[in-house]
């Protein structure tokens, strides 16, 4: 027989064997990129309310269990659904799904519930459809860092063949305010407004480029995070930062309406993915990955990722339910 409880200290020693299957498996089965919490550290974030869990018994034993925070000020963010084995799989993550709808009720009225769903948990997207959600189909695209001829050609690329007036230039904090007002011009009408709200005001697109710059979202590169510039005004942007496990990613990339549909967005790209390499190349960083997720309904997207070498790797559904 299964129940759902919330997580308490009683539960807090049988509980990690549950948590620790999940970390094996996190790479392998969750596509993460780099490892969770240490059992010990993600107790003492669930301690400081940085996360909430929710676990499965099954004869008062856990053996699965749902965590999300509700940190953000717009957003809960549901972060993984886990269970021991194959059996009732689809059962076990319903009661604990129905838990979390339970414990959040009041919350959704104000905020968007986010979860992405990587790696084995697509096989529940037809379940979590039963309660609302949308679906938002996201790829991860990633760019071949030991192909000889793609590197080839990158360095023989030329990024002074811009349209006249237009330049590139490395990120520096003199840009954060123009930066935060593109992030919102080219970001408040995205699929991604859908998820994270923040891009739906200037205040919210400041709070992310604060969390990007500032490392909280993985150490930035600043010499590798692009900024184009038209007359000296800021009108596209392709940011850079890189995880401890040497995954370097391009969070943000967007040129604003005005200057779209001029070809611009190959060179702001290519320019970062080579400052990168030379990063690794010079010994600054450890690259083992350079990856950028994209919409996959968004088929220019799709052909700008493609045109600057990348290619798809894997995709998800990235879920979502509106507030209220």
């Amino acid at each position: 027989m299964y129940e759902t409880a919330i997580l308490e200290e009683k539960f807090f020693r049988v509980f990690q064997g549950a948590y620790n299957d999940f970390r094996l498996k996190a790479r392998s089965d969750y596509k993460f990129e780099i490892d969770p919490l240490v059992y010990d550290d993600f107790i003492d974030s669930f301690k400081n309310n940085l996360i909430n869990c929710i676990i499965l018994l099954e004869d008062s034993i856990p053996t699965g269990f749902l965590a999300y925070t509700t940190v953000p000020d717009d957003v809960i963010e549901l972060f993984i659904i886990h269970c021991l084995g194959d059996e009732n799989i689809n059962e076990k993550r319903r009661l604990l799904f129905e838990k979390f709808m339970e414990q959040t009720k009041t919350l959704r009225k104000q905020r968007v519930v986010s979860y992405a769903m990587l790696g084995v948990q697509e096989d529940f997207r037809p379940i979590v459809a039963q309660y609302g959600f949308n679906f938002i189909d996201t790829g991860v695209v990633v760019f071949d860092i030991t192909n000889k001829q793609k590197l080839k050609e990158l360095f023989k690329f030329n990024f002074m063949e811009l349209p006249l007036g237009y330049k590139l230039t490395p990120y520096r904090d003199i840009y954060f305010e123009e930066l935060s007002e593109a992030i919102y011009d080219a970001f408040k009408d995205s699929s991604d407004s859908n998820f994270d709200t923040r891009f739906l005001s200037q205040d919210g697109t400041r709070d992310i480029t604060h969390k990007i710059t500032t490392s909280i979202y993985g150490r930035f590169l600043p010499q590798a995070s692009k900024i184009l510039l038209y007359e000296n005004k800021l009108v596209g942007f392709c940011l850079a930062n890189i995880t401890n496990g040497g995954i370097a990613n391009l969070p943000l990339i967007g040129i604003i309406k005005e200057h779209r549909g001029k070809r611009l967005s190959g060179p702001l790209i290519k320019n970062a993915i080579l400052d990168v390499i030379k990063l690794s190349q010079g010994g600054i960083i450890e690259l083992n990955e350079l990856n950028a997720s994209l919409d996959l309904n968004l088929a220019n997207a799709a052909k700008m990722y493609e045109a600057a070498g990348f290619i798809l790797s894997y995709k998800y559904s990235q879920a979502y339910l509106p507030k209220g």
